[in-house]
């Protein structure tokens, strides 16, 4: 895209603070885009002009985005917070958005396109196995989310409106930011350092069939390229597309080289509750933060067990089809393995795991 035409457009990334949001706002600046960062606190390392808004207050988001008249493109990337394990509300998930757009379209002529970002959970994978591979216009999973009153949200206000709505729907973001404990790559990264100090191997935490069962992941830059393809190429409008890296290992077969990059021993599969398991390992973390040079950070606190606990537990195949986006033109993908490789050298630049 050439600046001229980035500066035909002007995007609304909301939830620029979080994971996806952030990368997505860094993707579309680096690409020339004028962009809008929407959070509740200013995203960090973004060159983007800055809107504090609290989404679930319908006044306030309609005084702060009186002057967003120019707005093109609308990146919705929010999720209301929640416990791990937790329900997300469905109730409020919708309000933010509807707020949003309340806001938004009666002084946004120019707006084009929505696109909002779910996940996987859309066909059910949490709560048992699915068929597979998933595909974007199968049915919806048996268990409710708030994607689906979303989703049914912008279908109802794309009817006959001037723009059009897209849909990603990744699974497992794995990403360098830090502070982000919400990162499976990080959980494995400081298990593998608690075993190394015990002398022990890298043990998955999983059964046996969880150790065999294939997953997925979706690298947030490979997202960030997705989004914008759906938002800018017409064959995408009012379309959903699962965006994985397009590779699927069971995790047997991916330990061993994650082991490799930590410095340790692979070992099996060994079904616990990490949240557990690290309770009493607060000392040694702290001797190896004091023995490296670590950033401190409790071990409580420096990487998310319970939604390691999430992760590791489906004892099934979880698979997304890519092929839609591939027949509609997105032909990028990433090597998984790769990926953890980089994300354990960028913890490791950071001072977060030794």
């Amino acid at each position: 895209m050439s600046r001229a035409e980035g500066q035909e457009r002007l995007a609304l990334v909301a939830g620029a603070s979080g994971v996806v949001g952030r990368r997505l706002a860094q993707h579309l600046a680096a690409r020339g885009w004028p962009v809008l960062a929407l959070s509740r606190k200013p995203p960090a390392d973004v060159a983007a002009k800055h809107l504090a808004v609290d989404l679930l207050d319908a006044t306030e988001a309609s005084a702060r985005l009186a002057g967003a008249t120019g707005i093109t493109h609308v990146f919705y990337a929010v999720r209301h917070d929640h416990a791990e394990n937790a329900p997300e509300p469905e109730p409020a998930n919708a309000r933010m958005l509807r707020n949003l757009l309340d806001a938004l379209e009666p002084r946004a002529p120019r707006l084009a396109h929505v696109n909002l970002v779910h996940g996987s959970k859309y066909y059910g994978h949490h709560v048992g196995p699915i068929a597979l591979p998933a595909v974007e216009d199968g049915p919806r999973g048996p268990a409710q989310v708030f994607y689906f009153a979303q989703e049914d949200l912008v279908r109802r206000r794309a009817a006959g409106a001037r723009w059009s709505w897209s849909i990603a729907r990744p699974h497992i973001l794995c990403d360098e930011q830090t502070p982000h404990p919400r990162s499976i790559a990080l959980v494995i990264a400081v298990l593998a350092a608690v075993q190394r100090e015990l002398g022990e191997p890298l043990f998955f935490p999983g059964s046996e069939k969880s150790f065999q069962s294939r997953t997925q992941f979706t690298d947030p830059w490979l997202l960030a390229h997705a989004l914008e393809w759906m938002a800018t190429d017409p064959r995408c409008g009012n379309h959903a597309f699962n965006v994985v890296n397009g590779d699927h290992p069971r995790w047997s077969e991916l330990w061993p080289a994650l082991a490799a990059h930590l410095g340790v021993t692979p070992g099996q599969a060994r079904a616990i509750w990490l949240a557990d398991y690290v309770r009493d390992k607060a000392p040694l973390w702290d001797r190896v933060v004091a023995r490296h040079g670590l950033r401190p950070a409790p071990l409580s606190r420096v990487a998310l067990w319970a939604y390691g606990d999430y992760v590791f537990a489906p004892e099934w195949d979880i698979i997304s089809s890519v092929d839609k986006a591939r027949r509609f033109g997105f032909s990028e993908r990433v090597d998984t393995r790769e990926m953890f490789a980089r994300l354990f050298a960028a913890y490791r630049g950071q001072r977060i795991i030794p």
